[in-house]
């Protein structure tokens, strides 16, 4: 029984430009460019309010992927099986709340540029090859800590 997998995360401005992006399965470049623009054209056609982190969905083929926008970015996670729209929204709020904690901030696209190796180690330690590694705050904090020299 396939129990699925999250195949991959993206960040990105309102505006569609990719800031981050994170396939944890092998797709063509054109297999690529199609899933960045289903997620930009689902988050083109939805009113998203800029000081709410509301939770969207929608389908991409056979699987379906979540989507927040937060400050000037949106995040996007795009899983299949055990990753339904539940799931996916649950762990894009984590990701989202981990963020908020090690940067210090709201996530906005300025920042997470200048952050940018940061955005890669909380992602990283919650996803681990297209697989849910924690979810638990203080643990996610705590693994990434010895992981990098922060500026």
């Amino acid at each position: 029984m396939d129990v699925g997998r999250i195949h991959c995360f993206l960040v990105a401005t309102r505006g569609g430009d990719v800031i981050y992006e994170r396939f944890f399965d092998r797709f063509t470049e054109l297999e690529k460019a199609e899933i960045r623009a289903a997620f930009s054209a689902a988050s083109c056609n939805v009113r998203m309010h800029p000081d709410q982190e509301q939770d969207f969905i929608a389908p991409y083929k056979s699987t379906r992927f979540a989507f927040i926008p937060v400050a000037d970015t949106v995040l996007y996670l795009m899983g299949s099986g055990e990753y339904d729209e539940v799931g996916l929204v649950e762990v894009l709020r984590v990701i989202i709340q981990v963020l908020k904690d090690v940067l210090g901030k709201v996530p906005s696209s300025g920042l997470i540029l200048e952050k940018y190796a940061k955005l890669a180690l909380v992602v990283d330690e919650v996803i681990n090859e297209g697989l849910l590694e924690a979810v638990d705050k203080e643990a996610i904090k705590k693994g990434i800590k010895g992981k990098a020299a922060w500026e």
